[in-house]
């Protein structure tokens, strides 16, 4: 197989393109991509302070890596919630300091325990008790050291899978909020996904041929997910169904909520209850010590 821009030998058969690829088109074609996804739906305005997320995974690996290249004109530093899970968090750590270095990327880290939270005493609510808390920790860090927004790897398949979940229980609020850029307001800082339109295995391959260090490991909490077998599957019979599923649904989803935010009464982060979401986490984790 070879690559149909340079006729090299092809690292990657892009169905959905109907295009061959080698390492080196494919990473400017990778970059190319994200960097159209940004122009379209607006994901950044000029001069903004972007904190970009990061985990140590793929994804959010290649956003770092591509958004270093094509973004111009905002400020990037990156920033890792250390989950201090045993032996993964410290290899995931390590990663994410060797890649900050390599891209020349400010890191900024604090730890999970610093806010009271250890997923060890978690139970069976180890990734509900992740997600609250780094939700949290990442708008608060963000709009306390004065960044425009939030950047995470989110990418088409994270998209399609929650917008399915949250659809068929009937919870249309919260499918609005897998948007290419959600607006901030009171003390919720902008939030943004670069890879709106990038795919789980084209983060991975850009990755790999631009050597980038990643884990390769899953979360050891993290469940199986069959929603995303279903996806690949339809995928594999329709090539292009996520790409076009993803890209029409800013069209559909209705960006007004009739939601009513207030402040919580411990701690006056933004929630729709007396008391948000991550203080009453706090609390059932002061009781389990």
């Amino acid at each position: 197989m070879k690559c149909s821009l340079c006729r090299k030998k092809a690292v990657e058969r892009l169905r959905q393109y109907k295009l061959s690829l080698c390492k080196e088109c494919f990473v400017k074609f990778y970059e190319k991509q994200v960097e159209r996804t940004v122009k379209k739906y607006k994901v950044f305005k000029s001069g903004e302070r972007v904190l970009v997320c990061i985990s140590g995974g793929k994804d959010s690996a290649a956003m770092l890596s591509a958004l270093t290249t094509i973004s111009k004109e905002i400020e990037i530093e990156a920033f890792y919630i250390n989950l201090e899970i045993e032996n993964y968090s410290d290899v995931s750590l390590k990663n994410v300091k060797k890649l900050c270095n390599e891209l020349n990327v400010k890191l900024n880290v604090v730890n999970l325990s610093e806010y009271g939270i250890y997923l060890s005493k978690a139970g069976k609510k180890k990734c509900s008790v992740c997600g609250t808390a780094k939700r949290y920790i990442m708008n608060k860090f963000a709009r306390e050291n004065g960044f425009d927004c939030v950047a995470t790897g989110h990418c088409l398949d994270d998209i399609i899978v929650f917008f399915f979940k949250n659809w068929l229980s009937g919870n249309f609020e919260w499918s609005t909020k897998f948007l290419p850029r959600m607006e901030g307001f009171d003390k919720i800082v902008t939030r943004v996904k670069p890879l709106y339109l990038m795919s789980e295995r084209e983060n991975a391959i850009y990755c790999l041929c631009k050597e980038l260090p990643f884990t390769k490991d899953n979360c050891p909490y993290a469940p199986k997910d069959d929603w995303k077998e279903i996806i690949y599957d339809i995928e594999k019979k329709k090539p292009g169904f996520k790409r076009n599923f993803v890209a029409n649904l800013p069209k559909y989803l209705n960006r007004k909520t009739n939601l009513e935010f207030k402040h919580c009464t411990i701690c006056g982060e933004v929630t729709t209850a007396e008391v948000c979401a991550f203080c009453k986490l706090r609390k059932w984790m002061e009781e389990r010590r």
